[in-house]
């Protein structure tokens, strides 16, 4: 006995004729005569007695057809639960990256998710920080992973890690000795730079300004690659981050560490928190604070 043959039983018991059920299931009497007979032949009894106006059930049919109701029933609940567990293991991810992010975390951070969260659809795109929480914030994407600080009350953020941020120069400069580098360092040098897409930016001129004095910034990039080249070309000075600069070509440069205890970059996961979190991005979430540990 299937599902299927109690569903056919059951439209022939509520259309009370076979043939009338046999064109509400697209069948043929004959083939829908058949299911019946085998039903019977199962559980050997008679289930319906043919009368003038078409059908009637018998004791036995009246039994089956209360039976076929209460499983069909809990089948129809049971399918509905099965398909809530499938939808909380699909459902989508996009991520929104920082640039260099993935330096830190490493682009096995994202296979790992997607090799254990296969259903879910996954896609991400890096961008400058400052892009990254516009498009978070106009829905662009449903997580992010960013370089705090963060804008006002938008978001729900988690502490990834706090990073050392330093001057960067070539082996030979007059500062490539010290054990530690201040913002006042910075007077005077030709400093290569991150654009304005980018915290980094900002965050250095204003620190600068606050000591009372101009960076001469003589050109800003998109991204630490050229800083790194135009260093090791000695044509000037840059600022950087520890995990970048562990990732990166480093002959010839050195790193100083900033004595200033406010120079630190700071990694966040980021969610919108007007916007309720979507199981798939709660996978994510949790993935990344365990993976991070």
């Amino acid at each position: 006995m299937t599902i299927k043959e109690l569903e056919e039983f059951r439209m022939i018991c509520q259309r009370g004729s076979l043939a009338r059920a046999s064109k509400e299931l697209f069948m043929s009497p004959q083939g829908l005569s058949r299911v019946l007979k085998n039903l019977e032949n199962e559980l050997e009894c008679t289930l319906l007695d043919r009368v003038a106006s078409g059908i009637e059930l018998t004791e036995s049919g009246q039994r089956l057809y209360d039976y076929a109701n209460t499983v069909l029933s809990e089948y129809d609940k049971l399918k509905k639960e099965i398909d809530m567990i499938r939808a909380s293991e699909e459902g989508t991810v996009e991520l929104l990256v920082a640039y260099d992010i993935l330096r830190y975390l490493t682009p096995d951070c994202i296979l790992e998710f997607q090799k254990k969260y296969p259903n879910v659809t996954f896609s991400y795109m890096e961008y400058p920080d400052r892009i990254v929480e516009k498009m978070l914030l106009d829905k662009e994407g449903n997580v992010a992973l960013s370089i705090g600080p963060f804008a006002g009350d938008c978001f729900d953020m988690k502490s990834l890690k706090k990073c050392s941020l330093g001057l960067l120069v070539y082996e030979g400069h007059s500062l490539a000795k010290k054990r530690e580098a201040t913002i006042l360092d910075l007077e005077g040098e030709p400093l290569y730079l991150e654009n304005s897409s980018f915290k980094l930016n900002e965050f250095i001129q204003s620190r600068c300004w606050n000591r009372g004095f101009e960076p001469d910034i003589v050109f800003e990039t998109n991204g630490f690659d050229l800083c790194y080249k135009m260093c090791r070309l000695k044509r000037g000075i840059s600022v950087t981050i520890d995990f970048v600069h562990e990732d990166m070509n480093t002959e010839g440069l050195v790193m100083i560490p900033f004595a200033e205890d406010d120079m630190i970059w700071e990694i966040g996961l980021l969610t919108l928190k007007d916007r309720a979190m979507e199981s798939s991005v709660e996978k994510f979430y949790k993935y990344i604070e365990k993976y991070n540990s």
